[in-house]
This record gives structure tokens, C-alpha cells and sequence, in this order.
């Protein structure tokens, strides 16, 4: 693709919303707000909304960290924002628009800071399951979701979210992380089937994800963002009522799980696969030699003491069988 030629007043504002609309296009919405965010920061630090982007420099970058710093953000917001202005501006410089001669984020280390533990342990996951429901529809599936969380290797909420039944082969799940695109086989247990039965829909039922969480076949991103704020909201009461020592949202079980499965002695890399993760350099290597079975063994130990649960008898028919 040919690349378009320097533009000598690129503003902020019109270039950003290109990479915004790329980022949507390629179902990348968090990151697109992500960018919206940031750009809307920067802006109102300059004061000024047709900012050009061949006046960043290693000054205005600096100032801004501060600048985010006095509002009193956390220093992994702060990063995160920088981190986008640098992915756009070496965008523009990818297509041709800028060729600075000094990067203004050249030298830049965002080193990332430690997130206050949010893990649970495996007894007060234990107590959840045996968590008595106001009755609702909302708590109940709040409550399974975060088992089947916890019993898929700490499945995040959106991934969750978006499970078909495409997603089942031959007695595993098998799926795509939506954030890193990391592909992650895993066996489904006892509890897992359970809990997937439990909400098969009726043969009347029209529904494309496995889990009723999502309103429609083709959901925006603001319907997953309602539905996630609703789990969330559905979480704090739980939390409230089991008196969890933690505010509870949908990642503290990928928390919990990955926290017990170093307790339970299972490697790095093991944890690393399981989560599906794509950017810890450390564990890359040992992961291209894992396979499911390895993965398999680790999530068994570890999810014992909740499939129990479940009955602990194999699954002998199902719907998605």
C-alpha cells in the first residue's frame, strides 16, 4: 500500500480518529477508547484541539506525565496513556506522515506498577459456590460465571462472554484470547459441563454465545461494556455478603486462579498458557513446548477442590456432544 505524503500540519485530533476507526474495524474497541481517552487527556493538557503532531517533543511527554500525575491517576494509567500517544505517533511515522528527527518518546521506560493483590483463596471460591443467591437471574448466572471462570484457567469476562458453541471440540474448549489473540486449548471438566448445561438454551431459544450474557448476535461494544459494569455490580454484592477481603470483580478469580496455581507448585509458563498470555518474554520459550495435556493436569489439580462441587462423575451426555 503506497504511503501518503508528509503532511506539514498533521493534527492530533484527525490522525488519532483514523487509528481509533482502524482499531474498531479490527474489533480492537478497548484499545480504540483507550486511544480516545488519551488523545482527550493530551489535548486538554496542551489546551489546544488542533495540537500538531510534528510539535510533540521529549518536553511535552514529560510535562504530560506530570501534568496526569497531579489529577491524581495511577502510574499504570499514566503509562497506558503514554503508551497509546506512542502508538499513534509511531503510526504516523510507519505511513509516512512524520519523519521527526528526534523521536519525542525515544528513551521512554514506562515501568509498570505493582496492582494491589486481588486474589481470593481456594476456600472463600469454595464458599461462593455455596453462596445462597437472592433468587435473581443476574446473581445466579454472576455466581456460575465466576466458577466456570475459575474452573477454565481464569477465563476472563469477555472471553466468557463471547463463547459459541464452535468454541467445543472434542471435549475441549478451545479458543481465541480476544485482547492478545492467543489460542488456548483446555479440557472441559465436570463442573465446566455443568455449568455450560445449565444454560443451554430451549430448543424455542435462539442464542449465539454459550453463556447468556450478551443481549443480541451482534453486540457493540457499549452492550458489552453495560453488561460487564452489570456483572461487576452483581460481584460487590456478593463480595459484601461473603465479607471477601477484596473488592470482588471479575478478575479477581483470574487472579485467584493464577495465585493458586504458584501455590499448588504448577510452573510459570503452565500459569502464563493457561492465561493466555503474549507478552511475557521470560516464559515464551518453555510455552512453544507445552501442549493441552501438561495444561490439562495443572487445571485438574487446581480446580479440584470446586469440581468436587459438581459431584465429581463425568458428564455422560450434553447438548454440545
Amino acid at each position: 500500500m503506497a504511503r501518503k505524503k508528509i503532511s506539514p500540519s498533521l493534527l492530533l485530533l484527525e490522525y488519532a480518529n483514523v487509528r481509533i476507526g482502524v482499531k474498531k474495524k479490527l474489533n480492537k474497541a478497548s484499545t480504540a477508547e483507550l486511544y480516545q481517552v488519551a488523545v482527550n487527556h493530551f489535548l486538554k493538557f496542551t489546551g489546544n484541539s488542533e495540537f500538531r503532531m510534528e510539535d510533540l517533543n521529549r518536553t511535552l511527554i514529560s510535562d504530560f506525565a506530570a501534568y496526569l500525575q497531579c489529577k491524581g491517576l495511577a502510574t499504570n494509567t499514566i503509562n497506558s496513556y503514554q503508551s497509546s500517544l506512542r502508538a499513534i505517533y509511531n503510526a504516523a511515522c510507519y505511513d509516512g506522515l512524520l519523519q521527526p528527527v528526534e523521536h519525542p518518546f525515544q528513551g521512554l521506560k514506562l515501568k509498570r506498577e505493582s496492582t494491589v493483590k486481588r486474589a481470593i483463596s481456594v476456600t472463600l471460591i469454595q464458599q461462593l459456590a455455596s453462596f445462597k443467591t437472592d433468587g435473581s437471574h443476574g446473581q445466579e448466572l454472576a455466581v456460575n460465571l465466576c466458577l466456570f471462570s475459575f474452573l477454565a484457567c481464569g477465563m476472563p469476562f469477555v472471553d466468557m462472554a463471547y463463547l459459541t458453541t464452535s468454541n467445543i471440540q472434542n471435549g475441549e474448549l478451545v479458543y481465541n484470547r480476544r485482547k492478545t489473540g492467543t489460542r488456548i486449548r483446555m479440557e472441559i471438566s465436570t463442573g465446566m459441563w455443568q455449568i455450560i448445561n445449565k444454560y443451554a438454551p430451549s430448543n424455542k431459544e435462539e442464542r449465539k454465545f454459550l453463556f447468556p450474557i450478551l443481549p443480541s448476535s451482534s453486540p457493540t461494544h457499549s452492550q458489552y461494556k453495560c453488561c460487564l459494569a452489570l456483572h461487576n455490580k452483581k460481584l460487590k454484592e456478593i463480595g459484601d455478603k461473603l465479607c471477601l477481603p477484596v473488592r470482588f470483580t471479575s478478575y479477581v478469580i483470574r487472579h485467584s486462579w493464577a495465585s493458586t496455581a504458584l501455590q499448588s507448585g504448577v510452573s510459570v509458563a503452565v500459569i502464563s498458557q493457561g492465561l493466555g498470555h503474549s507478552s511475557e518474554k521470560t516464559t515464551r520459550y518453555y510455552l512453544s513446548e507445552l501442549d493441552v495435556s501438561e495444561l490439562t493436569k495443572a487445571n485438574r489439580i487446581i480446580s479440584a477442590p470446586i469440581n468436587c462441587l459438581f459431584g465429581g462423575g463425568q458428564i455422560k451426555t450434553s447438548p454440545y456432544l
